[in-house]
């Protein structure tokens, strides 16, 4: 008896099991290609799936995603590009509806945590793409190499560079802009290194000459 109710106890469970590989919550993955028309992405489950018999496949590719720019009026826009990876939600009932109207949509189809009701969240990363030159201080919007952002600073300056120049705000309100540093006054005190108040001229002679460069 003992040994029948054991055998029925592993078939449930085999059979849970197996019915369970087709509910769809949430995996992680990537853009095989995205329209920035529609903001809707074809993407990639990264994890393989193992069938009854312990065989991998990957799953087919998911088109019509809808990708996540954050904010409501107000938004948050990036570039999408093949290979992002993120975050693959799946819905609880069919999108199909959604997509189309928004609000409270009718729901056409009875699907349930299907593959095809997928939504993408982008900015999940593996360990073979995590951002170079990581700073964990404040906030900072970035390129991928980190040689262009915007960057608010948990001290409370400011900082907005590229390959080409900086514009930096201390916390007491000194901007700097390349070689130029104007006080929170206004007043411009120095360019390239040059106090513009108390600098000296070379070349001085009484005459109608003009002065060398300020030192």
């Amino acid at each position: 008896m003992n040994d029948n109710r054991a055998k029925q106890t592993r078939m449930i469970r085999t059979v849970f099991r197996e019915l369970m590989k087709d509910v769809c919550t949430c995996v992680p993955g990537h853009v095989l290609a995205f329209d920035p028309v529609r903001q809707l992405a074809q993407v990639q489950v990264g994890i393989q799936r193992v069938d009854i018999n312990n065989a991998s496949f990957a799953v087919p590719p998911i088109i019509e995603v809808p990708v996540c720019f954050p904010g409501g009026d107000f938004a948050m826009e990036y570039q999408i590009d093949p290979g992002c990876e993120g975050l693959i939600h799946f819905s609880q009932r069919c999108v199909d509806g959604w997509l189309q109207s928004g609000g409270v949509a009718a729901n056409p189809i009875g699907r349930f945590h299907n593959l095809q009701d997928a939504l993408f969240m982008p900015g999940y990363r593996s360990l073979q793409n995590v951002l170079p030159d990581f700073q964990n201080n404040g906030i900072r919007l970035r390129n991928e190499t980190g040689d262009q952002f915007a960057w608010l600073k948990n001290d409370g300056s400011i900082a907005v560079e590229n390959a080409a120049g900086h514009i930096r705000i201390a916390a007491d309100g000194t901007v700097t802009i390349n070689g130029a540093t104007i006080t929170p006054a206004g007043d411009v005190v120095s360019a390239t290194g040059i106090s513009l108040s108390a600098h000296v001229h070379g070349g001085v002679q009484s005459g109608g000459s003009n002065t060398g460069a300020p030192v």
